[in-house]
């Protein structure tokens, strides 16, 4: 894990949003969820990457994880059952909005 992997993460998610924004104004909703599908599995990618982490073991949930926005669980099971809809699309951007800050606290932390 390094640095400029997350960088480019978050990178690469600031596309996938602009993409899914076009998408929803369209209303094309089957390219929305596999694009959301996407973005789900990019901030799965992240989570991990910020938190130093290879994988979640399986008896250890996201709740336990340190560097993580709140109520995680329960938001990603909102998308996850509404892939194609516009609330689920804000609140993806939402979780990504909120680990992009909590990775630049961790990060400026760790420079003292």
């Amino acid at each position: 894990m390094s640095k400029n992997d997350i960088q480019n993460g978050f990178l690469e998610w600031k596309s996938i949003e602009r993409q899914l924004e076009e998408l929803i104004k369209i209303r094309e909703k089957q390219e929305t969820a596999l694009l959301m599908e996407k973005g789900l599995s990019l901030f799965h990618k992240m989570l991990l990457l910020v938190n130093n982490l290879e994988h979640i073991p399986e008896n250890v949930s996201l709740k336990e994880i340190k560097i993580k926005p709140i109520n995680v669980e329960e938001r990603l099971d909102f998308i996850e059952g509404r892939q194609g809809s516009f609330h689920s699309f804000k609140q993806l951007a939402e979780l990504f909005k909120e680990l992009e800050k909590q990775y630049a606290k961790k990060a400026s932390l760790e420079k003292f």
